[in-house]
Parts: C-alpha cells; structure tokens; sequence
C-alpha cells in the first residue's frame, strides 16, 4: 500500500481502537469505506457477526456525569463543564475547532450540552473514551476544510448554538464574528486567487446591511460561498435566480467595486 497521510494514519489508529484489528486490516477496511470510519465500523461489525462494546453507552453516562456541576440541570452539561470537556479533547476554543465536536453532541448552545445528545452522538462514531474522542476531533477538524460535507453539517450546527435560546436570528455582529471563525484556518478559507470573499462580504454587511440574520440568509450564505469558490467570476448568478436579496445586493456591490473591470486583487 502506498503510505499514509496523516490524516489516514489518524483514522487507523483510532479504527484499530475501536474494533481491535490489526493495522494492515484496519488499513484495508478504511480503504474500502472510502476512509469513512463510521462506515468502516458499521461494515466490520456487521461483518464478525458481532457489535461494538455494549458498555460504551454506560461508559459514555460515566463520562457526561463527569463534567456536571451539582448548579446544572438533571441531563444536562452547563458551561463551566462544556468549557472543561473541550479543553480536555484538546480543542482550540479560539477557531472552528471548537464547533466540530459541538457538532458531533448536537449542543443547543456554546454552554449546554444534554446527556442523550452527548452519549449518541460518541455512540455513533464508537467512542466512548476522551482518548478516541480526542482522536476523533482531530481527525475530522483535519478534513474540515477539504470535506465540504462536513464543513456544511459543522456550519449549519453553528447558527443553532451560536443563537440565543428561543431567538430566530443573530445579530449582525456574532453573525459577523462567526462567519469570520469559520472561514478561516482549520475551517475552509474564504478566498479565490484574485478575491478574498470573506473581506468582502463583511465589508459590506458593515456598510449596507441592517438586520438580524435568519437560518435562511446563513444558510444561503454558505451555498453562495461554494458557488463563488468554483466561480469567481459569478457567472453562476442571474437576476433570475432564487437567491435571497441580500446575495443579490452583494453581488451588485462586488460588481461595483471591480468596475466591470477584473477581479480585484486579494490584499
């Protein structure tokens, strides 16, 4: 075989962890999955007739119950616990880092995580230790901005608990804040060669736009972000198209700031 990037040596360490296999069949089951390891366990298990460790679920209440203060709630993780359990899985709490775990739990808010969504969500990738989970996370903040699927899935999560509870919208300025996180380094960069988008699209919410942003506008946002990374040029857009007002007012700003003339260069 040839070798490993680091990213796959990652991804075999943690299979081997998980199932128990050799490394040279951990490395052929991850091959076939397409070095997707939940598929990979899913298929090894299926495969041996047996099931991943029935007590991982026990194991994974132990580990919820760790991080509780006696001030939270029954079933749920408050933030002085979140804080702690994502230091201790080695996440940078200044990047997207953070987001792709919370992801993973399905936390309701950057500071509350329930019991149910942490122990499925780390049954679902056969984890049921800090050691995999940590693993884990390191693995898939390496793919975050080359596996576009899963940047999409950490994104969207993102306006779920970055929103106040029981809120409809972010205000501009998190909006802002967080759009800034996540298209940066370890999440996928918002720039072509000649445009640097994120400059731009902040640049003029700061200067034109007024409102709070909804789950439609965030989410569109991202569909605008893949089209302008294959497409510069934004031939993809027509007046005609089904994007909301504000992605057409950005393109009429961006229009307008080039000139009709090329692209304007990245500073």
């Amino acid at each position: 075989m040839p070798p490993m990037t680091s990213t796959q040596r990652t991804m075999v360490n943690q299979f081997m962890a998980i199932t128990g296999v050799p490394e040279k069949t951990a490395q052929k089951l991850l091959k076939t999955a397409g070095w997707k390891i939940e598929q990979a366990s899913d298929s090894y298990f299926a495969q041996s007739g047996g099931s991943a460790p029935a007590s991982r679920g026990d194991g994974l209440e132990k580990l919820f119950e760790s991080y509780r203060s006696k001030e939270d709630e029954v079933g749920e993780m408050g933030v002085n616990g979140v804080m702690k359990y994502l230091q201790d899985i080695a996440v940078n709490l200044e990047d997207a880092s953070m987001f792709v775990p919370l992801e993973i739990i399905q936390a309701p808010s950057l500071g509350e995580v329930s019991k149910e969504a942490f122990v499925n969500g780390w049954k679902a990738v056969y984890c049921d230790t800090i050691p995999k989970q940590k693993a884990y996370v390191a693995q898939q903040i390496s793919m975050l901005s080359t596996d576009m699927a899963l940047f999409k899935r950490v994104y969207r999560h993102v306006f779920v608990c970055a929103k106040d509870k029981g809120a409809k919208a972010l205000p501009l300025d998190n909006a802002i804040v967080y759009w800034q996180i996540l298209f940066a380094a370890p999440g996928k960069e918002w720039a072509t060669p000649s445009t640097n988008w994120i400059a731009l699209w902040v640049e003029y919410l700061t200067a034109k736009f007024t409102k709070t942003v909804n789950k439609d506008m965030w989410n569109q946002t991202f569909e605008f972000f893949l089209k302008s990374m294959q497409d510069e040029t934004l031939s993809f857009w027509s007046e005609d198209g089904a994007w909301p007002g504000v992605i057409d007012e950005f393109v009429a700003y961006v229009k307008e700031k080039r000139g009709g003339a090329e692209p304007m260069e990245t500073e």
